[in-house]
Order: C-alpha cells, then sequence, then structure tokens
C-alpha cells in the first residue's frame, strides 16, 4: 500500500537537467576541456567529491572541480533568476491530487537545501512538500539508498510503503536499495533497460502517476 510519494527534484519536478547540461559545455569550452554528454550523465546525481574524480579522470588531475561548478552553478541561476524554475508537466496536478487524498510527500534530492527551497518557493510548490531531505543531511549520495531512507523516516512512512518517483539511473538503484517501489519518467538521460527494469512503471510524464497509485493500491 502506497502511502508517501517521494520526488527526486533535478529532471523530475524542474526542467533543470536540461539547463545543467547546456552550461557544463558552455564552461567546458570557456575553461577549455572538452566535456560531452557523457561525462556529465556521469555526474548527474553524484556528490562533489565523485564528480571530481569522474572530471580528473576525463580530463586530467589539475581540473579545478569547484571553480568549474561554481560557473555552472552561476549560468543555471542567471537563467532561473530571469524566467523562473521550468516544472515538468503534470507536476502541480499530481501535488494537488495526493494532498486531496491525504499522501505524504517529500523531496529527496542531492541538491543543496537553499536550492531546493528556492525552487518550491518560485514555483510555489512548497507547501504541497511535508518535507525535504536534502544533499547536506546524508553523507552518501544516490545510488546510495541514504537520501530515500531519511524521507521515510521524517515521514514517518515505512519504507515498503513509499513511492519514489525518479528520472534517472542511480535515482532508480537508491530506490531498489532503499526497498522502495519506484517509478521512472526519462529526463534528457533516460536510463538503459536493465536500469529501468528495477522501475515498477515508467511513465512519458507525471501525469499518468496518481491513476497508477490509486490503481495498484486496490490490488
Amino acid at each position: 500500500m502506497i502511502e508517501a510519494v517521494i520526488f527526486d527534484m533535478d529532471g523530475l519536478m524542474f526542467d533543470t537537467e536540461a539547463l545543467a547540461k547546456e552550461a557544463w559545455l558552455r564552461v567546458g569550452a570557456q575553461l577549455g576541456y572538452p566535456i560531452t554528454e557523457k561525462e556529465i550523465a556521469q555526474i548527474r546525481g553524484s556528490t562533489p567529491a565523485a564528480s571530481t574524480e569522474i572530471f580528473r579522470a576525463a580530463f586530467g588531475p589539475e581540473f579545478d572541480y569547484p571553480k568549474a561548478k561554481a560557473l555552472r552553478n552561476a549560468m543555471v541561476e542567471h537563467f532561473i533568476d530571469q524566467n523562473g524554475v521550468p516544472m515538468k508537466y503534470g507536476l502541480v496536478n499530481l501535488l494537488e491530487q495526493l494532498r486531496q487524498h491525504g499522501f505524504r510527500t517529500a523531496v529527496a534530492s542531492s541538491s543543496p537545501r537553499k536550492t531546493i527551497e528556492k525552487y518550491l518557493a518560485m514555483a510555489g510548490l512548497a507547501a504541497y512538500y511535508d518535507e525535504i531531505v536534502s544533499a547536506e543531511d546524508v553523507t552518501l549520495s544516490k545510488p546510495a539508498p541514504d537520501v530515500f531512507l531519511l524521507a521515510a523516516e521524517r515521514l514517518g512512512v515505512s519504507a515498503e510503503n513509499c513511492l519514489v518517483l525518479e528520472d534517472s539511473a542511480n535515482g532508480l538503484r537508491a530506490a531498489r536499495r532503499a526497498e522502495m517501489t519506484s517509478v521512472c519518467i526519462p529526463d534528457i538521460a533516460p536510463p538503459d533497460e536493465p536500469v529501468l527494469s528495477l522501475a515498477a512503471a515508467v511513465f512519458p510524464d507525471l501525469s499518468y502517476v496518481f491513476d497508477w497509485i490509486l490503481d495498484r493500491n486496490k490490488r
């Protein structure tokens, strides 16, 4: 029985992965590193330490990850400050349905808390979420299950009664390790078939999720 829904943020709630990808490509050109979508996909959802190792393995030990990440963040934030945070189709309606039917909700993201809170406030969605779990709250990021397990603990719902909504391979792996049901809404870098098989369902957008939950809870 699904009692709570845990949302990833980037690429699932907001169309920020596309912004981040373009920013990383621009940073690579600016700093003289041939950053490609391969490296960008590898760092998606990872910790700063892991991302540093990925970039240094590709471009050498002199790669200055903190500088590159700061430039990338500035580009993304400038766009969002000017244009607002782009929401994924079906998000608001899904949150309305979940709230009306008494489901508990949380955001569990590898982003910093200040970024999560900023995006929720800009989108007018803060009131829809009971809990937020951010990068600062856990030691290990996805694919470790820590962020989802902590979300469940704070929601007061057992892992087996939580549904995770994810777009990334690392997120689906984390949900499986947390022994939670997951649904995948693929974004710009869809997981491969073996990883997609970890999800109980795969949908093109969030508008399909609520009816699926009701149907599953009837079984």
